[in-house]
């Protein structure tokens, strides 16, 4: 093994070097800050040296020397001197030995010997044609399949926005005989991305109050009443598969998640897999994140490999799977497949839309056993997902609420979701009444820049 030094702008600019430079396999020693940019130690495999291209670099030879089979033999006799040669002194001894000294090999005359520069050439060449080459059409086809689901995402959208408009047109009347200190309140509702059904029902449940303060508060009940039973016991032991959409905060659920269960368990009963993850550094920061944890993390390409592993570690406590944002559904079925056992949970941000709420929970022949959501300190309007929960499609294990790993809870309550909705409403309108239609050309241009943002951080990540 060898050490090797990379200095790039951040950490995941110093992973792709890494990556590029010596395979998707390099192991990381360690990663600091030097001078305002990130610097990487990373362990390399040193090829072994050929015997010859060692004796070139250590041993040189001084004198011609020659071996017992090729000396030449003479049958003549030898003469033997009579007289005693005279004594020579120091000056022709040095002479002769100058003179009849052989010239200096180099390690050109070596046999076998290449040179350094056309070593480090062919190894470029090898690296570039062994890994390089593979790596270009996988990334290719992932980012089609990832367009793919983008396209198919659009659509689902453009879809429900059909359908909002429809009950936008047909409740418009709706709303017309609140008293006139709850107007504020109605605009506020029918400004804000809350889906139709949802709008209708809370405006109905004011239509006798004459305050905003009552009001709130009765929509505040009504809410938490619906949601009663969304919440459900975060999991205990066994083996658990995180899956979900790209850019929706999988990797640092798991480590959460490895983390809660080190500290049930310890942390040698626990394991975290990374399955069938192509991305660039992915295989990283799985590392990086497990050994926050100090918990073991392993790498399954495929199916295969990840049945031996599951074979090997089944008596651990609690085994994590972590599951590409690409072809979810392909690889959640390819577990179930193996491992008959397996709890399957779904990770969504708070703010997700309720197309791909309902495309993601509704996915054929796949029973989630529960729903973890990120990113709920970034999400202002979770109205989507508060409509899901109340038809109670599946409960709330956890969530979380920044980038530290120790910033999430198991079991979250309602009413923080429904304190988050409402206090992001605008009360601050005019008493004239809106048109729905506004609102949900409004809520159109929210959700389709949503997409190009998690399109866009999918791409990079």
């Amino acid at each position: 093994m060898e050490l090797k030094r990379i200095i790039a702008r951040d950490t995941r600019a110093a992973n792709e070097k890494a990556v590029a430079l010596y395979g998707p396999d390099v192991l990381v020693i360690s990663t600091s800050k030097v001078r305002g940019k990130t610097e990487l130690i990373v362990a390399v495999d040193v090829e072994p040296m050929n015997a010859e291209l060692a004796l070139a670099e250590t041993f040189v030879p001084t004198e011609k020397t020659y071996s017992l089979a090729s000396a030449p033999v003479s049958k003549e006799p030898v003469a033997v001197p009579t007289e005693q040669p005279e004594p020579a002194t120091f000056g022709k001894v040095l002479h002769d030995t100058i003179q009849k000294r052989p010239a200096k090999p180099t390690k050109e005359d070596v046999p076998g010997f290449v040179p350094a520069a056309a070593l480090k050439k062919a190894q470029e060449e090898a690296f570039t044609v062994q890994i390089a080459a593979p790596a270009v059409p996988m990334v290719e086809e992932r980012d089609a399949l990832r367009g793919r689901e983008i396209v198919e995402m659009v659509r689902e959208e453009l879809a429900t926005l059909r359908k909002e408009f429809k009950l936008s047109q047909q409740m418009a009347w709706q709303g017309t005989g609140l008293a006139r200190n709850l107007m504020p309140l109605r605009n506020a509702l029918q400004e804000a991305a809350i889906p139709v059904a949802l709008r209708a029902l809370l405006i109905d449940s004011i239509q006798s109050f004459e305050d905003v303060e009552p009001a709130m508060d009765e929509i505040r009940r009504q809410l938490c009443h619906s949601m009663q039973h969304s919440s459900v016991t975060a999991p205990d032991q066994g083996v658990h598969v995180l899956a979900g959409p790209s850019g929706a905060g999988k990797s640092l659920m798991v480590a959460r998640l490895a983390q809660y269960a080190s500290v049930n368990w310890g942390s040698e009963q626990v394991a975290v897999i990374s399955y069938s993850d192509q991305r660039a550094g992915a295989w990283n920061q799985a590392q990086l994140l497990s050994a926050q944890s100090g918990v073991d993390c392993f790498r399954a390409t495929n199916v295969t490999t990840l049945k031996l592993l599951l074979e090997e570690h089944g008596q651990r406590k609690f085994i994590i799977i972590d599951t590409p944002g690409v072809q979810m559904a392909e690889r959640v079925s390819e577990i179930a497949a193996i491992c008959k056992e397996a709890q399957f949970h779904v990770v969504l941000p708070a703010d997700a839309s309720q197309s791909s709420l309902r495309r993601v929970l509704s996915t054929p022949h796949i029973q989630w056993q529960s729903l973890m959501i990120s990113k709920l300190d970034e999400a202002s309007q979770p109205w989507a997902l508060i409509q899901v929960l109340t038809e109670g499609h599946v409960g709330v294990s956890g969530a979380s609420r920044g980038e530290r790993i120790s910033e999430w809870s198991v079991q979250m309550q309602a009413e923080e979701l429904v304190t988050v909705a409402l206090a992001n409403l605008s009360l601050g309108y005019t008493d004239a009444p809106q048109e729905d239609m506004s609102s949900t050309l409004a809520m159109a241009s929210a959700r389709i820049s949503r997409l190009a943002a998690q399109h866009t951080r999918s791409t990079h990540e």
